[in-house]
């Protein structure tokens, strides 16, 4: 029997971010991930933010990239109650970001969990269920849920 695993760990979920600009949020939860250079991680995401904004609506942004030195792809999470301009599809603010990283030379794998996220963060039950949370822990546990119900 094969161990549940969260897409997203406690330990990269910001619960309450105070940031006012989707860079700045990025940036934020970027910080989160201890295994990478922030400052690569920005300029990989925020290059990638130049093509057309990741949020994609209902309150959701997936800022995105892939690096070379990653063995794995990483994700964090950051919640945000007020909501921040993140140019999204919508044109609503975005109250979840989630970041995702990616090793360079795994295009399938990447968007095999880009599109993951994407559908989990779609509906609106987990949507809720995030921004009702409590802990970290309880929000970690919603994308183990979420992953083995999309896939």
């Amino acid at each position: 029997m094969t161990e549940a695993v969260s897409l997203i760990p406690p330990d990269a979920v910001l619960l309450q971010s105070e940031s006012c600009s989707k860079a700045a949020i990025i940036a934020e939860v970027l910080e989160m991930l201890p295994s990478v250079d922030p400052d690569q991680a920005m300029a990989v995401v925020m290059e990638r933010e130049k093509l057309g904004s990741t949020g994609i609506g209902h309150g959701i942004a997936i800022p995105h990239g892939r690096m070379a030195d990653l063995d794995a792809p990483l994700t964090a999470l950051a919640r945000h109650r007020e909501g921040v301009n993140f140019d999204a599809i919508d044109g609503k603010p975005v109250h979840i970001v989630v970041v995702l990283l990616a090793p360079e030379n795994s295009d399938k794998s990447h968007l095999d969990l880009l599109a993951g996220l994407a559908r989990a963060l779609q509906q609106e039950s987990v949507r809720q269920a995030i921004m009702a949370a409590e802990t970290a822990e309880e929000i970690s546990a919603l994308f183990v849920k979420a992953a083995a119900k999309t896939t």
